[in-house]
This record gives structure tokens, sequence and C-alpha cells, in this order.
């Protein structure tokens, strides 16, 4: 593929929020894009199922009224007629909420977007694992991609927009010319680790929306979501309630089995609600995530480690500072814009660079021309 063919053309890591918002603005700012995605369906940590006549994300997810940039990215997508905010129950001092949701839940934004960057000349690839980014000789990036049946593919591009997390990104970048200090910092970026059970009842248990535990021997889970008592039962069959526990991959908890895992989870669930039996349990789905939570915000913005290649990562979203990280969408929708804002400027600023060396060629030919007559 020569210069020409991968001018203004963007690799993009992931197809979560991050992966796709950046995805939606390139492509309508007239970049060739491509997304990769390693499973084979869009969403990242918002990904979804089907349950009942629904779609509900794999794990617990809502809106604030603070979150305006992503308030303003649904409003973008024309989806804001779908959204709705209800009242809340949430333990400690702020005890009422208001939180907002989809009818048919996210995925309304997530299948947007991708639309969005498929209408406008994108493409997005499932099932494909990226093993390893390079620079080319002329500047630009050459990501290897595997497919299910190992067989091997490039992307040559221009930028490169990676929104997996940070450790995955070191052992898929080991060629690139990034700083060492830099790389031993993104080595040093620690994550917990996540477990996410639904269950969808045949009853409510509380009315409280959100319940925070203390995580114990006999507590595998430290957060109670009851998202049917702020959105209603709609078409799931039942009442969703979401256990979610913070661990690391060395606890043994974290290599059982699904249904291990579950029994678990149900038996502390038990013990604070004791009329429950498995009987009422209707249906359920366990849901595990390596790479959660950042655990400390970095010292350095390591968003752009070197040329044209920029990391999205909630984690790396702020830097210098010992506030806690959260991993909120808010963040990702934020990131992502900023990074496309300074790759469209640098993309304008070659572009204007170009036309005008372009201008003086001419008009030293011109004078050449003059010169000869």
């Amino acid at each position: 593929m020569d210069d020409n063919d991968i001018r203004k053309s963007v690799c993009i890591i992931g197809s979560g929020l991050s992966g796709l918002t950046c995805g939606m603005r390139l492509a309508r700012a007239g970049f060739n894009v491509t997304v990769v995605e390693e499973l084979a369906s869009p969403g990242g940590l918002l990904a979804y199922t089907r349950i009942g006549r629904e779609y509900l994300e794999l794990t617990p997810h809502h809106l604030r009224k603070s979150d305006r940039s992503l308030l303003a990215l649904i409003k973008e997508m024309g989806v804001e007629d779908k959204l709705s905010w209800f009242d809340s129950t949430w333990q400690g001092r702020a005890s009422h909420r208001k939180v907002g949701y989809f009818d048919g839940g996210f995925s309304c934004l997530i299948s947007s977007l991708a639309q969005e960057i498929i209408d406008h000349g994108g493409r997005i690839c499932f099932s494909t694992t990226v093993a390893e980014i390079s620079k080319l000789g002329s500047g630009a990036y050459r990501t290897v991609c595997v497919l299910p049946n190992s067989t091997r593919f490039v992307i040559d591009s221009t930028y490169v927009i990676f929104t997996g997390s940070c450790r995955t990104f070191i052992n898929v970048s080991h060629g690139l010319p990034i700083a060492m200090d830099d790389r031993d910092t993104m080595m040093n970026v620690t994550y917990s680790a996540k477990i996410s059970a639904f269950m969808v009842l045949k009853r409510e248990n509380s009315q409280m929306f959100y319940q925070q535990m203390t995580k114990g021997a006999d507590m595998p889970f430290d957060r109670i979501i009851n998202h049917t008592s702020a959105f209603g039962q709609r078409g799931y069959g039942g009442s969703v309630v979401y256990l979610v526990g913070s661990c690391q991959v060395t606890d043994p908890l974290w290599i059982e089995s699904d249904a291990d895992i579950m029994l678990k989870f149900f038996a502390a669930y038990r013990k604070l609600y004791r009329s429950i039996r498995k009987s009422d349990v209707k249906s359920w789905r366990i849901t595990k995530i390596r790479y959660a939570q950042t655990e400390h915000y970095p010292g350095i913005d390591l968003t752009n480690p070197c040329e044209n290649l920029y990391v999205c990562s909630t984690g790396l979203a702020k830097f210098n500072t010992a506030e806690t990280p959260e991993n909120r969408m808010e963040l990702a929708v934020m990131l992502a814009g900023k990074i496309c804002s300074e790759i469209v400027a640098k993309e304008a600023r070659s572009e204007a660079e170009a036309e005008s060396a372009t201008e003086v060629i001419s008009l030293t030919r011109e004078q050449a021309e003059i010169s000869r007559s």
C-alpha cells in the first residue's frame, strides 16, 4: 500500500464507547476509518445481550445529569428521544438521585455510532485480534491482525487509536519508538478485575437501586444494583439485579467456573434476603472483566506515546493527581473527543503545509520558465 492509499486513514483498536466515538467523529471528518474488535459484537464494557424482549448490558450502566459530554453525544446521535430519567434510592448521604436509561438499553447508542461509521465509508472488523503494531518506513503504522482461523492480514494507516488497557497496548507495541520511561510508566499502571452477575428474578426484593457492601470471605461482591427498582421490569420477564465484585486475578474466585461463582454470589445474596429461593431465579449470567478499573492515574500524560499514535483509555484521562480513577462513560467520551480534535487539527495543518509547498514549487517552476524564455 503506497502513501496515497493510507493518507488520512486511522485504525481504531476496540469497538467500545471510546473506539466507536472516535470512529464516528473521524469518519465524519473525512478519514478512512477501520475499527478492529476482538469480540463478535461491539460495545466493550457496554456489551449487551437479549433478555426476554429487551436488550440488557452485561454490567450495570446508567446516566447522570452531570454527564454533559455523553448527553451531548446522545443528542448528536439522535437517540435522546429514547432517554428517560428516573428517581432512584441510593445507600448513603445522597439517598435520592435522578438516573437516566434508554428504552431498549444502551444498545441504541452503540448501534447508532457503529452505523454512522459504516454510513461514512468506514468498516468494523469483528472477531479480529491485534497481534502487533509497528512503524512503517514512511512514518505510517502497520497493524497486524489475526482472524479466528489464524489467517493474518494487515491494516496500514496514518494514525492508530488504541482503546484497550495499558498492559494490552504494551504487549502489542514492542517495536514502536516509545520512550523507555513512558513504557515503564504504562507497565506500572495497575488494574483490578471485576466479576459481575446479573439475575432475572421472579419478584423484586428491594426498592433500593444502589447498595454498597463490605466485601469479605462470605461476601464475594461489594455492590448490589437493583436495575428494575429504578427502570421498571420492562420486557425482561422479571426483576433484574446485578451483583458486582472487584477482585484481583490472583484471587481463587477469578478462575472458578461461572456455575461455582454464581453459587457463591447467590448464597451471599440470600443471606441478605432470606426469603429468596433458587426457584426464584429465572436466568443468570456471569461476566468477567480482566482490566476493569485502573487503581491509580499515571504521573504523566500517556495518551500520545509517539507521533500519530494515541491510547484512549479512561485510566489515562487524568494524570499527576491523587484522585481515585473512575471508569465512567463521561470520561471515555471526553477523552475520545480530545484525541479526535487533535488528529483533525494535525491533519488540517499537514494539508495546509502540503498545499503551501505545492504553491511554492509551482511558483518556482513558473519563474524558471520565465528565465529560460
